[in-house]
């Protein structure tokens, strides 16, 4: 029976076991979310001693880039520092009590809950505490996304029935009195109502620029450009959830008020790397398009892409491409030399890779030529051939010669 007999029980009565401490001050979230995305981060570096040296070094910028990106999203969606905003007052500690206590009040504001930190001051001051131990509270409270009927019943909003639950569980007076300010939805007075609308619609913005940066990355190994428009929209994204929540979140000043202080919310952390990651996105994007434009094989060469995917093969003759050549210097694309006045007959032809884009007149090289020379055959295209007529046999070795390459045409049985 000794097996059983833990040191947590005493004289027979039921085990009693010390508190489940939580991180209060380090939201779980986020630092799941973090270690994520550094341990994306490791795997990548990982495989880099399997490329040569200068590769290396574009996998590792690569890598890099775009963890940053997709791990500022991830944080942006779930921080919970959009606004901040702190005070130092006296308070009481229970409502109808007489007594009051010293105490450092600060909030987070994010775009699905609030989080509300109330931490004891006067703890070492001999008649300062109401109670006998160390305040220290740290609560979250979610709208997500509802916002209920008026009232604090069944059908209310999350953040209402919240509030209630706290005045249930005895919390203390200074976080009901911010919960209070927020719960209202009337008489002009709709703090929550706005901070919800507000994290909606940056929610959905910026999992829809979550989204492009997923496509972003996919296209990263075949189209540089589209992968520029792509962060360029992500960029976009994440710039216009910024501009939302600071024209939503609050027509007015919100201001909470104490006994010797105020809280005023400002911009925190998490709005501040919001706007400058979709700043950063956009100026990657300028970058890469003008690399795209004025020198697309560095960039293909950087992003690990087939040079010549870009472009489409032609065979022409050397006066068809000097007429193509004229029309591009007009421009100012390409500076290339005559090819007719150097050919001895006009049966040469040259092979040239134009390169695929929509924005001509800003492309430094449209096209691309060979320096061997290639045979074209005349073909006589004045006359018809009908699927009905039967092929003719050769007559001479000249007409096998020119007619080598055209294909059979079958002869069609009439029933």
């Amino acid at each position: 029976m000794q097996l059983f007999q833990f040191s947590s029980r005493s004289n027979g009565f039921p085990a009693i076991y010390d508190a489940n401490k939580t991180l209060v001050t380090i939201g779980v979230t986020q630092l799941l979310v973090i270690s994520s995305f550094i341990i994306i981060t490791i795997a990548f570096l990982l495989i880099i001693p399997g490329y040569g040296k200068k590769k290396s070094i574009y996998v590792i910028i690569k890598a890099i880039i775009s963890v940053l990106i997709g791990s500022t999203l991830i944080i942006a969606t779930y921080g919970q520092e959009w606004e901040v905003g702190d005070v130092t007052s006296s308070v009481p500690y229970r409502a109808g009590q007489k007594h009051v206590f010293i105490a450092h009040i600060s909030i987070k504001i994010g775009l699905r809950s609030i989080n509300i930190t109330l931490e004891e001051k006067s703890y070492n001051q001999v008649g300062h505490s109401p109670i006998n131990q160390l305040i220290k509270y740290n609560e979250q409270f979610l709208w997500t996304w509802d916002q209920g009927r008026y009232g604090f019943g069944p059908n209310a909003g999350n953040l209402q029935k919240g509030m209630r639950q706290a005045q249930k569980k005895g919390l203390p007076t200074p976080i009901i009195w911010i919960l209070d300010y927020l719960s209202i939805d009337g008489e002009g007075l709709r703090c929550g109502r706005l901070y919800r609308t507000a994290g909606w619609y940056c929610h959905i913005l910026l999992w829809s620029a979550f989204s492009a940066w997923i496509m972003a990355n996919i296209f990263l190994q075949s189209v540089g450009r589209y992968t520029a428009y792509l962060i360029g929209l992500t960029g976009a994204f994440e710039i216009t959830s910024c501009i939302i929540w600071l024209t939503i979140r609050n027509c007015s000043r919100f201001i909470i008020r104490f006994p010797n202080g105020k809280i005023t919310p400002t911009f925190g952390s998490t709005f501040w790397l919001t706007g400058s990651a979709g700043v950063f996105c956009l100026l990657l994007t300028f970058a890469l398009i003008i690399m795209d434009l004025r020198y697309p094989n560095s960039l293909s060469a950087f992003l690990g892409v087939d040079i010549l995917d870009q472009y489409d093969e032609h065979v022409v003759r050397t006066i068809e491409f000097d007429h193509i050549t004229e029309q591009d210097n007009q421009v100012e694309s390409i500076e290339l030399e005559k090819f007719a006045g150097k050919c001895a007959t006009k049966d040469l032809g040259v092979i040239f890779l134009k390169r695929r884009s929509t924005i001509k007149r800003a492309q430094k090289n449209l096209v691309h030529i060979s320096s061997v020379p290639v045979k074209i055959y005349n073909y006589d295209n004045d006359m018809a051939l009908y699927g009905n007529e039967s092929i003719q046999p050769l007559s001479s070795s000249n007409d096998r010669t020119n007619n080598k390459f055209t294909p059979p045409i079958l002869k069609r049985n009439i029933m």
